[in-house]
């Protein structure tokens, strides 16, 4: 089978080993190694727009060891954002440069063991990001806490292989070969990071479970998606009109509002019951008809 050419959207990833291989133990494990890569993806697509997702489509796949040539595909980019620009490519090109600095990076280490050796690889990172996007779009920094939960799944997947077993990847940025031998520390990692609070706001629709007729301080119950949760509104001029019952509000109605979430991370590695607080109610949306709202 003549070489498939690397471009900038597909790469190879390769389970190399030494004589015979039970075949479903070797697909398996490939699946693994893939599901990990994945889990990069999502936290450096998630840092460009929440609406972006990867798709990958298997283009071929070579025996002598198993090769697989996977092709990367980025959906739902947002027009307002491609302009002149060819968007799809640079995110594109983005997600396997990141990839491939990664694994670069655990090749020439071989250690991911202290938060210095977590800090570098972040910075690293960072720096690949301010370079390939600086012509695009403002991003957020990819929290180090979310990084190590990515990397995690990877760390373990490497110290499964066998000694005569190597990961291969390659794309056209170069080519990377790891082992068993990479060393992981994660316990050590969050000790050394120590206990950190972290907050994000974003807008949300919440349905009103129990509501608070009287208090400007106490906790109402909402239901978000398939949980319960209970948050305090701080908007004080809803609060207000509210209590003065410019607006009419009843269990079951919903509530448009920014919400924000702060959790901690510990460093024992659990992470604190995470709080909500309502910093504005955008509108109110009543059940009888999803599109009848009141604009405030």
């Amino acid at each position: 089978m003549p070489d498939k050419k690397l471009t900038d959207n597909n790469f190879e990833l390769n389970l190399l080993f030494k004589g015979a291989k039970d075949p479903a133990e070797a697909f398996s494990e490939l699946r693994d190694v893939f599901l990990s890569l994945s889990s990069l993806d999502n936290l450096f697509i998630s840092s460009i727009d929440d609406a972006l997702e990867t798709s990958y489509f298997l283009e071929s796949i070579e025996s002598g060891s198993i090769k697989t040539h996977i092709a990367q595909i980025i959906r739902e980019i947002p027009d307002e954002a491609i302009k002149e620009l060819d968007w799809k490519r640079i995110v594109g090109h983005f997600l396997l440069k990141l990839k491939y600095k990664v694994l670069n990076y655990l090749q020439n280490n071989q250690s991911l063991d202290s938060k210095d050796a977590l800090q570098e690889l972040a910075k690293t990172l960072e720096k690949e990001k301010a370079t390939l996007l600086k012509t695009t779009r403002i991003i957020s920094e990819v929290n180090i806490y979310q990084l190590l939960s990515a990397l995690e799944p990877i760390m373990l997947f490497l110290s499964q292989l066998k000694d005569n077993e190597d990961l291969e990847f390659k794309s056209i940025d170069g080519s990377v070969l790891l082992n068993n031998k990479v060393s992981f520390n994660k316990a050590k990692i969050l000790w050394e990071l120590g206990d950190k609070k972290l907050e994000s706001e974003r807008s949300e629709i919440l349905k009103v479970k129990k509501l608070d007729l009287l208090s400007n301080s106490s906790n109402w119950t909402f239901k978000m998606g398939n949980k319960q949760i209970d948050a305090k509104i701080t908007d004080q001029d809803w609060l207000k009109k509210y209590h003065a019952r410019d607006y009419t509000l009843l269990p079951e109605d919903s509530l448009k509002v920014n919400l924000k979430v702060s959790y901690i991370y510990k460093s024992d590695g659990k992470i604190v019951k995470p709080t909500y607080e309502i910093t504005k109610v955008l509108d109110i949306i009543y059940p009888k008809n999803d599109q009848e709202s009141l604009n405030i």
